[in-house]
């Protein structure tokens, strides 16, 4: 198994404190804490890329950004480079609803052979579902769920 992360879910521990104080917010942070321990100690990898580099390095705030970046490389096992073929992938997928970063993210995961992609997003993994794609994507609450399933079969 191997999980790639988008840029929502990096930030969501950071979120402001009015933010925090919402139950889904809260629920997602803890899961997307435990299955960062969850993939350190299982020896699930996390493979990151350009893309979250550079959309974590456009974080206004500096204190949010340094907090975020130091989480990302603290998670991560390993970083893609973007290629041409990754860009040509998220540029189709621009063609099908996913714009911006989000393509980039899904063409990252396919690259890496990512079965999940984990978003805070629900209008991406809405989007995302409706499309024939190599990875499937998932809030971090409902990975979690059918990861439990999955290791109860």
């Amino acid at each position: 198994m191997i999980i790639y992360i988008d840029t929502c879910c990096y930030c969501r521990p950071y979120d402001n404190r009015v933010h925090i104080t919402q139950q889904r917010v809260r629920l997602e942070v803890n899961a997307i804490i435990d299955i960062v321990r969850l993939c350190g100690t299982s020896g699930i990898p996390i493979f990151g890329s350009a893309a979250l580099s550079v959309e974590i390095n456009d974080i206004g705030d500096y204190g949010k950004r340094e907090r975020v970046r130091d989480f990302y490389y603290e998670v991560i096992t390993e970083e893609l480079e973007l290629t041409d073929s990754i860009v040509f992938r998220a540029q189709k997928l621009t063609t099908h609803g996913i714009g911006g970063f989000d393509s980039y993210h899904i063409a990252f995961a396919e690259a890496a052979g990512a079965n999940y992609l984990l978003t805070t997003d629900d209008r991406f993994e809405r989007t995302a579902d409706k499309l024939d794609i190599k990875t499937k994507v998932v809030n971090p609450i409902t990975f979690l769920e059918e990861y439990l399933l999955w290791r109860l079969s």
